[in-house]
């Protein structure tokens, strides 16, 4: 059956930049093309979509899919890490990366007061630092294979809480009791507020649920209800 906007769907993926891999799902492959990160969590995603878990181009190439279609697609700037944008580019003092006793050169990356950017240049006691992404103004090419849709709750509630958290499966366990989901974290493991309020909203969107409970291991109760980790999340963003 064709994949529809809001349903959840399970898929790989090889994101590439004139055939230069930058993202993927599959470990082997990347251990095979030489761009395995050790910190890199791998393997299939669970997604809804439309929902814009991911890039523009890659969530409207799925709709109208089969469930066990294998494709690829171009995606153009505008519908994946838009255009360069040439208010980015910044002229900065090399004092500023000197003082903290960091030497300048293209080519590095840097954060400027929480801000990822890259030196384009250095001369004449200044650095010129871009901020865009990465990948603005590129042209990327997707290997797209769906595996399935995802159907039972249990299954799209644990897709939410992986896509949001970027958690392995082994770090909670989750239930679905009466229209209500409940995500229990092992030992050492927290969500943030806003986290938790994201899953909670696709939930209620995309599951029907009326809300999500979360447990901390060794608390003994619930952490927040859905409503209080809206009102919670809600304040932080005031």
């Amino acid at each position: 059956m064709a994949v529809k906007e809001g349903e959840f769907v399970n898929l790989d993926y090889t994101g590439k930049v004139n055939g230069k891999i930058f993202d993927l799902t599959d470990e082997k492959l990347a251990k095979e093309n030489g761009v395995y990160e050790d910190n890199k969590k791998y393997g299939p995603v669970t997604i809804v979509v439309g929902a814009g878990h991911l890039i523009k181009g890659v969530d409207e190439a799925l709709v109208g899919k089969e469930s066990d279609a294998k494709f690829e697609i171009e995606v153009e700037p505008e519908k994946g890490f838009g255009k360069k944008d040439p208010k980015l580019l910044k002229i900065m003092p090399e004092k500023i990366f000197k003082d903290q006793q960091v030497r300048p050169v293209p080519g590095m990356n840097v954060n400027i007061d929480g801000i990822l950017g890259r030196i384009v240049s250095c001369s004449g006691g200044r650095a010129v630092v871009d901020f865009n992404h990465p990948l603005a103004g590129k042209v990327l090419e997707y290997d797209i294979k769906i595996n399935r849709k995802i159907d039972e709750a249990d299954e799209q509630l644990k897709g939410l809480v992986d896509i949001y958290s970027g958690m392995n499966s082994k770090d909670y366990t989750v239930e679905i009791l009466d229209k209500k989901g409940k995500v229990s974290l092992n030992a050492g493991n927290k969500l943030s507020d806003n986290v938790k309020k994201f899953i909670i909203e696709d939930s209620k969107k995309y599951m029907g649920l009326e809300g999500v409970e979360f447990v901390e291991s060794g608390s003994g109760k619930a952490t927040e209800a859905a409503s209080e980790a809206e009102s919670r999340a809600k304040q932080n963003d005031l």
